[in-house]
């Protein structure tokens, strides 16, 4: 996760750099227009490059969250997979509704059940049903550890990590989850202990 962080920073600074140089191009530019040729080619291109480190700068500072492309390898003493016993769904101010007994489970799936199609957790009768899909996203118990996986959903699975505060998306590949978690399936809240 920090390499993701100081990722994040680099490529800041980069855009940062990279329109700050365009700016000093174009001055150059500018002051040299009458014996270049090729000076307003060179002026558009250096305009459309900074355009794009700006709209790449203004994107990535109005993320809310940040994606987790990998499987966690950091492990946290004390909350290894074996705690999470339950997948409790959460009201607005946090409170549970309803709840799912995780205990001698390896995979649970995670969505509305259909006509013919039953899940394992099923959200149907949630206030945000209508953004989940049939099958949403996979819990997982591989290696002693629990993973959550989103299955293609259209509108994505997010965890909030008890260890950061942060909320992160789910893409590409599971993500390694721990009790006190909290999982955002669209904007359904469901806290893992």
């Amino acid at each position: 996760m920090r390499r993701e962080i100081n990722r994040k920073r680099i490529k800041r600074t980069l855009d940062i750099l990279i329109f700050l140089v365009g700016i000093g191009v174009i001055y150059c530019t500018l002051k040299e227009m009458e014996t270049w040729r090729i000076a307003p080619a060179l002026i558009a291109v250096v305009a459309a490059g900074m355009a794009l480190a700006l709209y790449d700068l203004i994107r990535s500072t109005n993320k809310k969250t940040a994606e987790i492309s990998f499987i966690e390898p950091d492990f946290v003493p004390g909350q290894d997979g074996h705690e999470i016993e339950r997948l409790i769904l959460l009201d607005e101010e946090g409170k549970p509704i309803k709840s799912w007994d995780l205990q001698g489970k390896v995979s649970q799936i995670i969505g509305k059940a259909g006509q013919d199609q039953e899940l394992d957790i099923d959200l149907s009768d949630c206030e945000y049903s209508s953004f989940v899909d049939f099958q949403h996203a996979a819990l997982n118990f591989c290696l002693d550890q629990w993973y959550v996986e989103d299955l293609g959903s259209q509108n994505g699975v997010k965890v909030r990590k008890v260890e950061d505060g942060e909320c992160y998306r789910v893409i590409h590949r599971p993500c390694r989850v721990v009790s006190g978690d909290i999982l955002y399936i669209a904007n359904t809240k469901l806290l893992l202990t």
